[in-house]
């Protein structure tokens, strides 16, 4: 088993050799869970400034911790400072932020030389990520779909082609909420058409199977203006 507590102890103090220490150990730990991310995120675009955010972030939290030491004082004043700050990156996307806590906890571990805690723990956060990208969990059954076309209103008083319409769209999908429907007036030849504009948010278990079901619908029910697009990130609706 590896002993930690003879090189806690000789880093303990505000030394150059064990800021460098430190700052060092702490961007390695921070690099390794920024290549977990990176290996692991399902993004087809990887943001790379976030990457670079979760390695360097680390470093000044270490930094900001081993200032502080036991001086209430400085805790306090470091409070006050950072409420001066106003951080307003969002991050919308749950996994980012945990990743992104991973990574100071690592700079605040460090920070107060708790070398074993830091390593453990930024190793099993590591391996749990990897088997969470592996399992069932990581990977999206269904593709979440945008579905928007306008009817002309001659059309859609037949009473029955609104039904038609829905079930065939229901036949095709795993689920369908109807997000909006707008009754408009749009001018096409110098001649005011009454259409209808529908809006639909669909759950499929493939793309191509959404991309037939426009082109079945399209040609069955003479549609206007129908737009497909998808949301990568797999929710409940």
């Amino acid at each position: 088993m590896i002993d930690f507590t003879s090189f806690h102890n000789n880093l303990e103090g505000s030394s150059i050799t064990n800021i460098i220490i430190i700052s060092l150990l702490s961007f390695a730990l921070s690099s390794l869970i920024g290549i977990t991310y990176e290996r692991t995120s399902q993004e087809i675009e990887k943001p790379r400034y976030f990457i670079q955010a979760l390695i360097l972030i680390s470093v000044p939290v270490a930094g900001v911790m081993q200032a502080i030491g036991d001086s209430l004082a400085h805790g306090l004043g470091l409070l006050g400072a950072l409420a001066i700050i106003r951080f307003r990156t969002t991050l919308r996307n749950p996994r980012n932020i945990a990743f992104m806590f991973a990574s100071i906890a690592v700079g605040v571990a460090t920070g107060v030389y708790g070398i074993s805690i830091a390593i453990i723990g930024t190793i099993m956060f590591c391996l749990i990520a990897i088997v969470l990208h592996r399992s069932h969990l990581g990977k999206s059954k269904y593709v979440i779909g945008f579905l928007q076309f306008d009817l002309s209103n001659k059309d859609l008083s037949n009473s029955t082609i609104g039904e038609e319409i829905t079930s065939s769209i229901n036949s095709k999908c795993e689920k369908v909420v109807l997000l909006n429907y707008v009754i408009k007036d749009i001018k096409r030849k110098k001649k005011i058409k009454g259409m209808s504009h529908f809006e639909y948010k669909i759950k499929i278990t493939e793309k191509h199977i959404a991309t037939n079901l426009v082109r079945e619908i399209t040609g069955k029910f003479n549609l206007l203006n129908v737009k497909l697009t998808f949301k990568d990130d797999y929710e409940k609706i």
